[in-house]
């Protein structure tokens, strides 16, 4: 599994120190399949990458935890029903702009058509 934070991210972050804007919320998780390459090699990430290589969907989060005082976890639950027989094998915070923040890859996780699946992404610093 490797994570980076966007450099969309970092621009954010770098102008609402300086009072330019309002920094935008964390709005939800995207998930995705396009991580791997071929042969099921995970594909490396980039600061630089400012979407999900095959976005399969977009959700608000469901919940958010306050885990410490430089983390939160957000999560997102796919219904028995949603995204059945993909193997799900990215994932990416977004914003209320829309713009990606963090992006993680990992293994695939292949998703049955008779259960329910949930993600979580830890927003650390």
């Amino acid at each position: 599994m490797t994570s980076i934070v966007t450099l969309t991210a970092k621009k954010k972050m770098a102008m609402a120190r300086k009072g330019e804007i309002a920094l935008p919320v964390i709005a939800g998780i995207a998930i995705g399949d396009g991580a791997a390459d071929t042969d099921g090699n995970l594909i490396p990430l980039s600061e630089g990458d400012g979407s999900l290589r095959n976005e399969l969907l977009r959700r608000e989060y469901s919940q958010c935890e306050k885990v410490s005082d430089t983390c939160y976890r957000y999560r997102m639950e796919l219904a028995a029903d949603e995204l059945a027989g993909k193997k799900i094998n990215e994932a990416a915070l977004f914003d209320t702009d829309g713009d990606l923040l963090a992006i993680r890859v990992f293994g695939e996780k292949l998703k049955d058509a008779d259960m329910e699946m949930a993600f979580e992404y830890e927003d650390r610093f």
